[in-house]
């Protein structure tokens, strides 16, 4: 998918997104930024976006996760507000600029990892993972046998754990 197709796709996509976000959180504010970051994670991956793909059902599913996502960084938040608000009398809802910038470089450090996989585990793990779908959907998509496909999702799923933990040692 070009950029002036994304660009129209994205146009299209946006008020449905936000109101998934908004029926997710009740406020404009949180579906704004579920809205942002789904389409962020969209354009990642928009080279390997065309049209026999849904990007409807696509753009829902990373919505949805990108609710779940919010949700817990919001809660993580807040139950590390109210430590420091029995310390410091101090409450923040939002991370602070490194807790981002280390959040950032977990995804870029994640994303990288994903890249090095094989071709075929990458195509495997990302329709799992970011296309939500099941073992037996992959294996009718692709034609491989479903005991293949939860093979090489795991192997993948292995190799990212090994890469994201040996750079988190380094």
């Amino acid at each position: 998918m070009d950029k002036t197709t994304f660009e129209q796709t994205a146009a299209r996509l946006r008020p449905l997104i936000l109101r998934i976000g908004r029926d997710f959180f009740g406020s404009m504010d949180d579906a704004e930024d579920v809205a942002q970051e789904t389409l962020v994670q969209l354009w990642r991956y928009c080279q390997q976006l065309d049209e026999s793909r849904n990007v409807e059902a696509l753009a829902v599913r990373v919505a949805k996760n990108c609710c779940v996502n919010l949700k817990r960084r919001q809660h993580m938040t807040f139950v590390r507000g109210e430590e420091q608000l029995r310390g410091a009398a101090t409450l923040s809802l939002h991370p602070s600029p490194h807790e981002e910038m280390e959040e950032q470089e977990r995804i870029n450090a994640l994303d990288d990892a994903i890249s090095h996989l094989q071709p075929r585990e990458r195509q495997l793990f990302e329709m799992r993972q970011m296309e939500g779908l099941s073992t037996e959907e992959i294996a009718q998509q692709t034609g491989i046998p479903k005991a293949s496909v939860q093979s090489m999702i795991a192997m993948a799923r292995k190799k990212l754990f090994n890469d994201m933990t040996r750079r988190m040692k380094a």
